[in-house]
Parts: structure tokens; C-alpha cells; sequence
């Protein structure tokens, strides 16, 4: 069973398709890389922002500076961790040991991850994996009466959280990449639904054999050929057609309007009347050609004319050769048959002598 081919429409719009998809899919990735590194930008802002203002709190320095800052420190961060939607609030001495932490069995164990640029004055973000896992984080200074550090505040925010709320915006980003795709898909379908009126529904393989033998035909043919659109312009003539009107190989005809083109009279005044043609003698300089005009319709449409050009300056000079050749016959049966006629008298009068000599003797 033959392979079926795919039309060049399908063809095409195949590959409108993926390279659509393909495109919308990486923009659609792009813009979750994006709003992924706009969330976390802003996790980094907020946990910092609240680290800040916890640190510069004058409860907190107080809390520090008591026997047990635990006790006033670990009310204060949860209502703070609540009231801001962060994940963590920790309040630490400068040697790490905490004193608050969402799981309160964790108050007084040292804290986990870095805290070098704070001690060292700096307020600062990082990502670290801490107790609640991965999380981002920033780390702020407190400061005494004195501007000495006497303890650390680290606010945080993990990145399940972020996760999520990036997840909570993707059905806005596919409710956006899904219309575009939808619209994209649809433009290639009209552009190949277009081609495919156009085409005719032919591969390229068959469009390609069909070109290949149709140029291979035409210039092969012993006729002349000249198709017209129908605004009277050339779409076609064939090696044969050229010669018979005089056109050189390198004068431009194509897509050039009859009236423009140097053409014999009878010929041009054929070639620009569009009219119906049959076996009329034209003459073509020193020829005498025979053109047969015809107009070519596709599904009721007309798409313009088709003119025949046979050469019958060959056929009367056979012609004439062949009235020659018959006239030169014709004299001699008539020659041969006086010949005869001669002949059958002389023998005639042999017979005849011979007869008489026999009487005689």
C-alpha cells in the first residue's frame, strides 16, 4: 500500500503548530522563571523589612537585656510571625542561642545557618535549609544604647511557601498562554485551510513530479503554446511558440501585457481579442501558422485563454512538392500510354506484313 503524503498545507500547518506551541511553552516558562524570581525578590524585601523593624524594636532590646528574654520575646515574635505571614521569627543571642522559634521545643538551641555578616554589622538575606527546611531568610543586628549587637534577629519565609503562592498565580499565566495558543492555532489553520484551496491539496513530491513534467512537455511539444491570464498578460509560452513569432529566448514576455510585446499583427490581434479560434491561418512574418484559441475555465471560473500555433509553411511546401510530384506522374502514364499505343500499331502492322508475305508465296 502507497505511503499517503501530506499535503503542503498540513505540512505547514504541522509545523505552525509545534513551532506555536513550542514558542508559547517557552514564553509560558520564561514567565514562571520570572514571577519565581520576582517571588523570591519579594520574600527577600518583606523578610528583611520585617527583621528590620523587629530589630529596631525597643521591646526587643529591653527583652534582651532581662534574665529571661524567652519569656517576653517568643509572644512577641509569633504575634509578629502571624501578623506578617512569614514562617519564622527568631531572636537570637550573638552566639546563636535562640530565644523564640515557631516549635518552642527549639527555643534555646543554637540557630542554624549564617550569621557572619550581622555579627560583623551588616544586615543581609541568604537561602539556607534551617529546621523547617529551605527557606529565605535575612539576618539583622540589634543594637544597645551603645550600638553594640546584643543579639541578632532572623525573619524567614520557606520556599514551600513561596512555591505556593507562585502556584497560585499559574492559572492566570495559562489562562493568558491558553487564549494565545488558542488564537495562534486557529491563525494556522485559516493560513492552511488558504493553501490548501491554493495547492489543491498536492504534496511536494507531487507538486514538484507535476512541475517537473509539465516544464519537461511543453518545451518538448512541437506546438507552439501561449497561455493568457485574463487581464491579457503572458503566464506562459513554450520554446516552439517563441520561434514561431519571432521572439528571442532573452526577451522578457512573462507576466508582460500582450499589447506590450512585439508580436506579428495577426497574431497580436488574435492574442488580444480573447475571442474563440479554430484552424485560422495567421500569418508570422515569412510563416503561415494555424491557431486554434480556446478559453480555459477551472471550476466554472475562467482563468484566461490557451493559444495553439502549427506551423503550415512545411506542410504547403509539401504540399506544393507533392502537386509537383503528382502533375510529373501523371505525364509520364501519359507518355506511357502513347508509348503503348505505338508499340501495339508497330506490332500491328509486323503482323500484318508477315501475313501478307505468306499470301504472296
Amino acid at each position: 500500500m502507497a505511503r499517503r503524503q501530506w499535503s503542503i498545507a498540513a505540512q505547514l500547518f504541522a509545523l505552525q503548530a509545534v513551532v506555536v506551541t513550542l514558542l508559547v511553552l517557552a514564553g509560558a516558562a520564561g514567565a514562571v522563571w520570572l514571577a519565581r524570581s520576582d517571588s523570591r525578590q519579594a520574600a527577600q524585601e518583606e523578610v528583611l523589612a520585617v527583621a528590620q523593624t523587629v530589630a529596631g524594636s525597643p521591646d526587643v532590646r529591653a527583652a534582651l537585656a532581662t534574665a529571661d528574654p524567652a519569656s517576653i520575646l517568643q509572644p512577641y515574635a509569633e504575634a509578629t510571625r502571624e501578623a506578617t505571614g512569614t514562617d519564622f521569627v527568631v531572636v537570637m543571642a550573638p552566639d546563636r542561642t535562640r530565644f523564640s522559634h515557631p516549635t518552642r521545643e527549639r527555643i534555646g538551641e543554637p540557630f542554624v545557618g549564617d550569621i557572619g555578616p550581622a555579627l560583623a554589622g551588616r544586615a543581609f538575606t541568604t537561602t539556607n535549609v534551617g529546621t523547617l527546611g529551605e527557606s529565605v531568610r535575612a539576618v539583622v543586628p540589634v543594637y544597645d544604647e551603645q550600638r553594640r549587637i546584643v543579639g541578632l534577629v532572623s525573619v524567614g519565609i520557606t520556599t514551600r511557601a513561596i512555591n505556593r503562592k507562585l502556584l497560585g498565580q499559574l492559572p492566570v499565566l495559562f489562562g493568558v498562554a491558553a487564549p494565545a495558543l488558542a488564537l495562534a492555532a486557529t491563525g494556522s489553520w485559516l493560513l492552511s485551510r488558504r493553501l490548501r484551496r491554493q495547492t489543491h491539496g498536492l504534496g511536494p513530491a507531487q507538486m514538484t513530479r507535476m512541475y517537473e513534467y509539465y516544464d519537461a512537455v511543453l518545451h518538448s511539444v512541437r506546438e507552439g503554446l501561449v497561455v493568457l491570464t485574463t487581464d491579457r498578460r503572458v503566464a506562459l509560452v513554450n520554446d516552439e511558440g517563441r520561434r514561431l513569432l519571432g521572439l528571442d529566448a532573452d526577451t522578457p514576455v512573462i507576466d508582460q501585457p500582450v499589447a506590450g510585446i512585439d508580436l506579428p499583427p495577426a497574431a497580436a490581434e488574435l492574442l488580444g481579442s480573447g475571442r474563440d479560434a479554430r484552424d485560422e491561418p495567421i500569418v508570422a512574418g515569412d510563416r503561415v501558422l494555424v491557431a486554434n484559441q480556446r478559453t480555459t475555465r477551472f471550476e466554472g471560473a475562467v482563468l484566461g485563454t490557451v493559444l495553439t500555433l502549427r506551423d503550415q509553411t512545411e506542410l504547403r511546401t509539401l504540399a506544393s512538392e507533392l502537386d509537383s510530384v503528382r502533375a510529373l506522374t501523371e505525364a509520364l502514364q501519359a507518355q506511357t500510354h502513347e508509348s503503348a499505343n505505338r508499340l501495339h500499331t508497330v506490332l500491328t502492322l509486323v503482323e500484318l506484313a508477315a501475313m501478307f508475305a505468306l499470301i504472296l508465296e
